[in-house]
């Protein structure tokens, strides 16, 4: 059977598809930019609609997906997605309204076949994907509406729009001496590229190619060729200028000064590493070019980054910071993920930057011979070359332990003796405990596995806090962990001196500060719930994640903030959260 669902209806079901708690009204309606009425009538129609799956209403908690879950995989093969189709489709239409044309409400609704105050709904969502470039629909008595704008802001928002949106397309817009011209127009380009001795990717290719023909399009009554040529050569210039020595020196001073700042405020260091200095440099250098002619360089879409890399995404929000002020760039979400990518590439190097010695290891078992060589085959099995095995002794011969050449010691029983590492293993020696013998190979450090849900206590869970700004608020929770002695002044300190580098607010109503300096005495995530939404610095926050960890000796601590960011990865679990108050019910988002 064939569900037609629209765009709303799919979105309230996977918000509760991806929520293990019950989500509430009011933070669906928040999320999805409704009232909680109209939240109310959808989960009436999606329950009237489906037949595997239905929405309950648990009251005072709010609504939760029960049924069978995964027939809704099916959903998305199987949807008519009427009210997108609709959005993309006025989109269109109102981008073709330069020049002080004009259009009618009714006219359009009689196009689609809908109501007027389905357009004029509908309108609302068209208005909001414009503001982001600065375009505004405009009435005109009697004639309809017009649209408003930058003719370069408008160029951005048709080519961009036609990545964001499958049922737009670049022909949409030509007019017909662009799409009679489009094959000489390309060989121009080629021409042009080739007596300037410009060398593209396809991507960039593809994307001056696009820019071009759109600009003709907008700019009517231009001669392709010689269009074609200005536009080569400005670029050509604008290339040789970037790439001067003068200029070459701000890039890589800006990028060494955020390496500095890196390091500051996560004590990773990046300084060392050549290959990730240079490809950034190259990356900020070609995004200085694109900018200035409106070429579009989205090859990477921010919203899978900060899902799939959400540690490095934080990272390069340190590199946004520092390259905007040097630079005098404006570096979007999608610019930020690519920048992150560099990063994450640069983190997976240092990971492979294994020690080749080969370390001396006993083993220390109580269990008998048999899980001894169990546990001994197994590290011979995965380390090989890397790890020496000179030893399986029972606990009680530890002493002889001292006259022995060791670098470290492998026990399944508690072994207490003084300046040799021990890494505590069990009998069968699962991949955790491989992972951590793994990064004492890598470091010389001992890593412990932490659970997410270890980590959260209610001591530590303050709801209703009344503050102005995000400075009041980092103060009055790290003061809480110094006065319960999780951290000491200076690590108390760090958090602020963190939030000055850049800030770690990172969407959906939630920032997650950490410290970069000073002690923790105990691994621990505070969380504060403000009465009300404040302005934090790019949006507002009201959920705020605290941080108290140490981090040089956490066993995938990339993995463990990853973790803590996907169950806080829509405005809907936040809001659900914050309204709930009820600190078993976010520790149950962690214990899932």
């Amino acid at each position: 059977m064939e569900y037609i669902l629209n765009k709303r209806q799919l979105k309230i079901i996977e918000i509760l598809k991806n929520s293990t708690e019950p989500i509430n009204s009011k933070a669906l309606a928040t999320d999805i930019g409704c009232s909680t009425k109209t939240i109310q009538v959808e989960v009436k129609n999606i329950n009237s609609t489906l037949e595997k799956v239905k929405i309950d209403s648990i009251r005072g908690m709010g609504y939760k997906l029960v049924g069978d879950i995964k027939s809704i995989d099916k959903l998305e093969n199987n949807t008519n997605y009427n009210d997108m189709d609709r959005i993309s489709y006025i989109l269109k239409q109102i981008l073709t309204l330069y020049k002080n044309k004009t259009l009618k409400l009714e006219n359009l609704a009689d196009d689609m076949y809908v109501s007027l105050s389905t357009i004029k709904n509908d309108l609302k969502e068209v208005k909001d994907i414009l503001k982001d470039y600065n375009l505004k629909i405009i009435s005109k008595h009697k004639l309809g509406i017009s649209l408003d704008g930058d003719i370069e802001d408008l160029k951005r928002c048709i080519l961009e729009s036609n990545i964001k949106y499958k049922d737009l397309s670049l022909e949409d817009f030509f007019t017909d001496y662009v799409k009679l011209n489009i094959g000489n127009i390309r060989l121009e380009i080629l021409n042009n590229l080739q007596e300037e001795n410009i060398i593209l990717t396809d991507y960039e290719f593809n994307n001056i190619f696009n820019y071009i023909l759109i600009s003709l399009s907008i700019e009517e009554n231009k001669d392709y060729k010689s269009y074609t040529k200005d536009y080569i050569t400005n670029y050509q210039n604008k290339f040789i200028k970037e790439n001067n020595k003068e200029n070459k020196e701000k890039i890589l001073n800006s990028i060494e000064k955020f390496t500095k700042n890196l390091k500051l405020a996560t004590s990773i260091d990046l300084s060392n590493d050549r290959v990730f200095k240079e490809y950034l440099y190259r990356h900020i250098k070609s995004f200085c070019i694109k900018k200035d002619f409106g070429v579009n360089n989205q090859s990477i879409v921010a919203n899978e980054i900060k899902l799939k890399y959400p540690f490095a995404f934080e990272l390069a929000t340190i590199a946004k910071t520092t390259l905007e002020k040097d630079l005098d760039l404006e570096i979007d979400e999608n610019e930020t993920a690519n920048i992150a990518i560099h990063i994450g590439g640069a983190l997976q190097r240092s990971r492979e930057n294994i020690n080749e010695k080969s370390l001396k290891a006993i083993i220390v078992c109580a269990s008998g011979v048999g899980t001894s060589m169990l546990i001994k085959a197994k590290l011979e099995a995965k380390f090989d070359k890397k790890i020496e095995i000179l030893k399986v002794i029972p606990s009680y011969l530890i002493d002889y332990v001292k006259v022995l050449d060791v670098d470290f010691i492998i026990a399944t029983v508690p072994v207490n003796i003084k300046d040799i590492p021990v890494i505590n293993v069990s009998p069968f020696l699962d991949d955790k405990e491989i992972k951590i013998i793994e990064k004492f190979l890598d470091t010389g450090k001992i890593y412990y596995n932490i659970n997410l849900s270890e980590i959260f206590n209610k001591e530590l869970f303050f709801t209703d806090l009344d503050f102005d700004n995000k400075f009041d608020v980092i103060n009055y929770m790290s003061n809480i962990l110094l006065q319960k002695n999780y951290i000491d002044d200076e690590m108390k300190n760090s958090y602020i001196d963190r939030e000055k580098i850049a800030t770690t607010e990172i969407g959906n109503m939630v920032a997650i500060p950490h410290g970069a300096k000073g002690k923790v005495f105990k691994n621990a995530v505070a969380i504060g719930i403000l009465k009300n939404p404040i302005p934090w610095e790019i949006g507002q926050v009201r959920l705020v994640v605290m941080l108290c960890l140490q981090k040089e000796s956490i066993l995938n601590y990339e993995d463990l903030f990853s973790n803590i960011y996907k169950r806080i990865d829509s405005i809907a679990k936040v809001i659900s959260i914050c309204e709930s108050k009820k600190y078993d019910k976010f520790i149950a988002m962690f214990k899932n």
